[in-house]
């Protein structure tokens, strides 16, 4: 089990065992975003989706497991951690084999987050 950036609106969520209290994201839109570093299983990559808001739209530009719309990875990732800025860490995808596989946070990335203050890694 590796850990992913997941943006969400909620400032708290819970999964595989892990509850986290997201910060706010930077964001050059105007969505109050909250990101949060979780692990996902092999089998949550699997299960990935494109994610379908509350009004029943697609957005493509989102991943989420069937059943929980409380967060999801961010296929292009345009919202980035505080204070962390080269590189930047936000929710992100590979999409060079021409499907979106969402990129794990690297050793060195886990560093950084935890010497920007998450707790629990």
């Amino acid at each position: 089990m590796a850990y992913y950036v997941c943006e969400s609106y909620d400032f708290s969520v819970d999964h595989n065992g892990r509850e986290s209290q997201g910060v706010v994201g930077d964001n050059p839109g105007s969505e109050k975003i909250y990101l949060h570093v979780l692990p996902l299983s092999d089998q949550d990559l699997t299960k990935l989706k494109v994610r379908v808001d509350e009004f029943g739209n697609k957005q493509s530009h989102r991943l989420a497991l069937p059943g929980r719309d409380d967060f999801w990875v961010g296929i292009d990732g345009e919202v980035t951690w505080p204070k962390i800025v080269r590189p930047k860490l936000g929710s992100r995808c590979d999409v060079s084999s021409g499907k979106p596989v969402p990129a794990a946070l690297s050793a060195d990335d886990v560093e950084r987050l935890k010497k920007a203050g998450v707790k629990g890694l």
